[in-house]
């Protein structure tokens, strides 16, 4: 039995031989398709790689990530790691995963050791479970045992594969050997096998060693968990069993639990390698499916003026006693071989977009590096969905049209009258279509584009080409005390100000593009039923001389000076928002406030500044922006960020700098050194790709639509020479054919730009949930779209009506 007819590879076969005789046609067609689809294909390749696949392990589908849900902020993005102390009780009372594990994950762990560079790597301090939940084993030596997991246990350390080639250069003889960890003395005992990063590009993992304390003797002590449910448990279950056990130790220990009675449990991948980002990549996908939608108009089109040039030979071929049917499917048969050439161009395209997107997302460590973007079995098969798609879509009208033919009409006349009435409805309609598609396009980019542009832009304010940053993270190890630590950046601050070319120097915890650390406030006099019901704000632990660095002054009081080099009074300055939240009709100076942060301790406001997107670049949706920040001479933290305000160029003050910190301590490193933009570019680019695929998107959006609706209004206004030449004989102006024919596709380019206005606006929508109030929505893109869509689509008909309108009236008459 033949698994394809005799009959359709004849079709084939006849559709095979008629594209090759057109074969400009052909490709043409088969290029606009190869866009859409492959533009397709490759942003299914990235939503593949970050939301489908998963980590390359077994069970990788039942790997969830496990913490505690924020009690002020529902949101399954955000979420906390949990105390020590509870971790230790989910590991051992939960009964629905094969194992729990536990790890603080720290973005720079401070490297030493005997005849080395001291240097900041990515790491985790992990439980020794771990390895049990994912599946793996080292390459070299081993990893941690369960009495190795305990408090007092000497700290040990397993390096990643790539690590233990570029700084031990691949020696099998480094297990064994002593290194530094933030100060403390630790053995190498593991190097892990190539390509192996857990959770995120790890380079260094060393023993968790949890303690079951109290959380507010030491904040910093926190631990997200993995695992990996038991056989035939789902997600729900695991949530409600989680659930119940948070609940048991929030009555347990409410003083520091109480609210916190939901966990929050999702698979692995939405919560380090997208999650958060649904919305945008669903986007960017809806947004390459109306690119190919207006490719498949583009080729209707086409296709649409292709039948009515063979009106004669359908109808030949009718008279012969083929059937609707068989017109029909010849028609698709060659709708879908033209789009079998796109796909094969499409997924050329596709393997190299992929390849691009892996190069300046995952090679660049804007994602996972475990993560691989390629075109998968799974893109092939979306590749096949939508060429089988984009063959029905653009073939099927033209199809159904030309199988409509008047026989006797077409047989005895030129045929260009067989199908005009229903070719020019179709015509009209493809022209809005074409209009609707391009415009959603152009809005869902331009938002895209403006909402990155001015993330971009936000740090200008403080010059950034002259602003030298690096992360230190002063460690308990080398400086145990507040003291100690607020006096190594109070002596880093002065040799920085020493060095020439300085212009002023300070310390801040938050980098300008980040935001500040969450905390939990009680304004004097409010009282609440727990302190977990606070309020939550935002901290930034500054240097006395931050604000003159950026160049602000205070609005109300004073900002920091020598006064609070002292440790006591705690000296506070808040912004306008947190006047607006908790004071809004008092005057805030001498006023007082505690947080958790301070350990309870009241702080005095001195002063008032401006609003200072305390909360990042792109605020998530419901935070605020009130904040407060505090004097780092008081306070004695240790991860801080050193900006340096330059008078030239402020590279040549790295050396320097790192000298300088080497003469307080040998051990000390600094990290992410470079200018202001140059760390925002870094920061920002995931959002800087997106936006640069936009940028592209509406390129070629702007390309096909302009295209398309030339094409279309070339073939109308082509078969309607013999009507343009009569009324040109019967005394109509060139003006008024001009006029005709701009209105009568002027109305559908209208309708379409208000059909696609709506749709780009609700394609749009799910970005506030990722971008916040920062989201470029506003009246202005709207307009300028519509401007340029009006504006292109009057041209596209212009050319074609300007061109019919000079013919000369008795050669169109002759020749119809």
């Amino acid at each position: 039995m033949r698994l394809i007819p005799d009959s359709l590879l004849q079709d084939i076969r006849i559709g095979a031989r008629i594209l090759a005789a057109r074969p400009g046609f052909s490709l043409m067609a088969a290029a606009s398709l190869a866009i859409g689809i492959g533009l397709v294909s490759t942003q299914f390749s990235l939503i593949d790689a970050m939301l489908l696949r998963g980590l390359p392990l077994a069970g990788a589908e039942r790997l969830l990530h496990v913490a505690r849900m924020n009690p002020q902020v529902p949101d399954p993005s955000v979420w906390e790691p949990l105390p020590y102390r509870d971790y230790l009780e989910f590991k051992e009372r939960q009964t629905v995963f094969e194992t729990l594990a536990g790890m603080n994950q720290i973005i720079a762990i401070n490297v030493s050791g005997p005849g080395r560079v001291p240097s900041a790597q990515p790491g985790a301090f992990c439980s020794a479970n771990l390895l049990d939940v994912l599946g793996a084993s080292p390459m070299l030596g081993r990893w941690f045992t369960a009495d190795e997991d305990k408090p007092g246990a000497p700290l040990l350390v397993v390096l990643s594969n790539g690590l233990w080639q570029e700084e031990f250069h691949s020696d099998p003889g480094v297990l064994g050997r002593p290194l530094n960890i933030n100060g403390e003395a630790g053995t190498i005992i593991g190097v892990m096998p190539p390509h192996f990063t857990f959770p995120f590009s790890e380079k260094i993992w060393v023993n968790l060693r949890p303690a079951p304390l109290d959380p507010r003797t030491r904040l910093v002590d926190r631990a997200e968990m993995f695992g990996k449910l038991k056989p035939g448990v789902t997600l729900a279950q695991a949530r409600a069993e989680l659930d119940l056990l948070a609940a048991s130790l929030a009555k347990r220990w409410p003083d520091t639990n109480q609210g916190y009675d939901r966990m929050n449990l999702q698979k692995f991948i939405y919560a380090y390698a997208g999650g958060g980002t649904q919305s945008l990549l669903y986007t960017l996908l809806a947004m390459t499916l109306f690119i190919l939608l207006l490719a498949c108009a583009n080729v209707a089109g086409m296709l649409l003026g292709r039948a009515s040039e063979r009106t004669r030979e359908l109808a030949v071929r009718a008279a012969l006693g083929a059937g609707r049917r068989r017109l029909i499917r010849q028609l698709l048969v060659e709708a879908t071989l033209i789009a079998a050439l796109g796909a094969v161009g499409g997924l050329l395209l596709a393997a190299e977009g992929a390849s691009l997107l892996q190069q300046n997302l995952v090679e660049a460590a804007a994602l996972p590096s475990w993560m691989d973007i390629y075109v998968s079995p799974h893109v092939v098969a979306i590749a096949v969905a939508a060429t089988v798609g984009a063959g029905l879509l653009a073939g099927l009208v033209p199809a159904w049209q030309a199988s409509r033919i008047d026989l006797s009409t077409a047989l005895k006349d030129d045929a260009r009258t067989a199908t005009t009435t229903g070719g020019r409805k179709l015509a009209r309609l493809l022209i809005g279509a074409q209009t609707a598609f391009s415009t959603a396009l152009l809005v869902a980019a331009g938002v895209l584009t403006l909402t990155v542009y001015e993330a971009r832009r936000a740090n200008l304010r403080y010059d950034p080409d002259r602003l030298l940053t690096g992360r230190i993270e002063v460690q308990d190890g080398t400086q145990p005390t507040p003291e100690a630590r607020a006096r190594f950046y109070r002596t880093l601050l002065e040799r920085v100000r020493e060095l020439p070319g300085v212009d002023a120097v300070a310390v801040t915890s938050r980098n300008f593009i980040g935001s500040g650390v969450n905390t939990r406030v009680a304004p004097e006099g409010v009282t609440y039923a727990h302190d977990n019901e606070r309020p939550t704000v935002l901290l930034d632990v500054v240097s006395t001389d931050y604000f003159r660095l950026i160049g602000v002054k205070a609005v109300a009081g004073r900002i920091f000076d020598t006064r609070e080099q002292t440790a006591k009074p705690l000296a506070a300055v808040v912004n306008e928002s947190f006047v607006r939240k908790f004071w809004p009709h008092t005057n805030p100076l001498g006023l007082r406030f505690r947080s958790d942060q301070t350990r309870e301790e009241w702080a005095t406001v001195i002063g008032v500044v401006p609003d200072l997107q305390m909360n990042g670049v792109f605020a998530p949706q419901g935070l605020g922006a009130a904040g407060f920040y505090l004097v780092e001479d008081q306070m004695g933290w240790g991860w801080l960020d050193l900006f340096v305000r330059t008078k030239s160029d402020p590279l040549q003050l790295v050396t320097p700098v790192r000298k300088a910190i080497a003469s307080i301590d040998p051990n000390q490193p600094i990290h992410s050194v470079g200018t202001l933009t140059s760390q925002t570019a870094v920061a920002l680019r995931g959002f800087t790709i997106v936006g640069t695929m936009a940028v592209i998107f509406s390129a070629i959006t702007v390309f096909l639509g302009a295209l398309g609706v030339y094409g279309v209004t070339s073939q109308v206004v082509s078969r309607r020479r013999r009507e343009f030449g009569t009324r040109l004989a019967l005394g109509a102006t060139v003006a008024q054919v001009l006029r005709l024919v701009l209105f009568q596709g002027g109305r559908q380019i209208a309708a379409g730009l208000g059909a696609g206005l709506v749709a780009g606006y609700l394609l749009t929508r799910p970005l506030g949930s990722l971008f916040g109030p920062q989201t470029a929505n506003g009246p202005a893109v709207y307009g300028f779209v519509a401007a340029v869509i009006g504006l292109v689509g009057l041209v596209a008909l212009w050319l074609p009506a300007r061109r019919v309108a000079r013919i000369d009236p008795l050669t169109a008459l002759r020749s119809e």
